[in-house]
């Protein structure tokens, strides 16, 4: 088991299956070693189907710790495209940016808190010389599926 896996088991996470896109779009594209991936929302696999634990607006029905836990699911996601893309997570060299895209209620100015969620996780798994990350949160008026939060992330990979 990597060391990376190792670390999502100690925390009580297991990487989801792979979902196929809901979209004319491929879950990653490699460009030199940088590794683009698609968007993800805070989805989870049971009994056979995909659904989403927290729908909605951040400050318009969904707390600030719904949200976080969202957009560490979303994390969980990208580290589950990016072992099914590459073979491993330890190819990992660098988390290079997550933008995160936050469905808000008129009002609510704490994007950044909620999208902490996913950077914690990704600083936990990568440690403190491949986790830290550039970073962008914005404040969205409707989000695909009524999602509470939407990640993409870039990360650069060993060579192949």
């Amino acid at each position: 088991m990597s060391r990376e896996r190792t670390i999502l088991a100690e925390l009580g996470h297991e990487l989801p299956p792979t979902a196929p896109p809901k979209g004319r779009f491929v879950p990653g594209v490699c460009a030199g070693n940088l590794l683009f991936l698609s968007g993800a929302i805070g989805t989870v696999f049971r009994d056979g189907a995909w659904s989403m634990p927290v729908k909605g607006k951040l400050g318009g029905g969904v707390s600030l710790e719904d949200g976080r836990r969202s957009a560490e699911l979303c994390a969980l996601h990208h580290l589950a495209q990016i072992e099914a893309l590459v073979g491993s997570l330890e190819r990992v060299r660098r988390v290079v940016k997550l933008s995160g895209y936050v469905n808000a209620a008129p009002g609510f100015t704490k994007a950044p808190l909620v999208l902490d969620g996913a950077s914690d996780l990704l600083i936990a798994v990568f440690g403190d010389d491949r986790g830290p990350h550039a970073r962008i949160a914005t404040y969205q008026p409707e989000m695909s599926f009524d999602a509470p939060i939407e990640t993409d992330l870039i990360v650069q990979i060993d060579p192949i």
